[in-house]
């Protein structure tokens, strides 16, 4: 019998060394995605066949979700086993990262170099099903929910907000907007006839 498994939703960093990675332990129940378009008033002086408002650009796309983090108190990460520095401050830390980069992740270990310097906010790939988009972080709310004895946390809710990069030279945008045009295109199929 083979077994299914689930999906996992990401959020990745492939700007630092090694590339931070966090895989949802937990896929988040909805994901808002939002875009904003603009439009200005037109002057009432204007010939009465134009229209009212007036295009003036669109703003950012937007995607929001929320995700949950639990580990045991032993600690998650068989590399750093102890619950006074494991719990879920691991990956708490690597979501922060998303925010704070300023060099690799592993430059200063052991006394090596400083890494790399990373211009802020760096970029991310969020990747949910089939949208694989390249995103900057605009906000993130962590609530620690559960402590072990050492106080370190071991549950967590995070609200992480996205801006996508829509930009010409993008390809994982291009990707996207084929993918988009190519489904609403598959949705005039469904218009049944009166």
């Amino acid at each position: 019998m083979i077994e299914k498994q689930v999906l996992r939703g990401f959020l990745a960093n492939a700007e630092v060394i090694p590339p931070l990675i966090v895989t949802f332990q937990f896929n988040p129940a909805s994901i808002s995605d939002n875009k904003v378009v603009n439009y200005a008033g037109r002057n009432a002086s204007l010939s009465e066949d134009t229209p009212g408002k007036v295009y003036t650009g669109g703003g950012d796309r937007t995607i929001s979700f929320d995700i949950k983090l639990h580990g045991l108190e032993q600690g998650t990460n068989a590399l750093n086993p102890t619950p006074v520095d494991n719990g879920i401050s691991t990956e708490l830390a690597k979501l922060r990262s998303f925010l704070y980069p300023k060099a690799d992740a592993w430059a200063t270990v052991g006394g090596g170099e400083e890494g790399r310097r990373i211009s802020s906010p760096p970029t991310c790939i969020f990747g949910f099903g089939t949208k694989i988009l390249e995103c900057v972080v605009t906000g993130m709310n962590i609530t620690e929910t559960q402590f072990n004895s050492a106080l370190a946390p071991v549950q967590a809710e995070a609200r992480i907000t996205l801006a996508v990069i829509e930009e010409k030279d993008n390809k994982l945008y291009i990707l996207d907007k084929a993918h988009r045009n190519a489904l609403a295109a598959l949705g005039i199929q469904n218009i049944r006839p009166f």
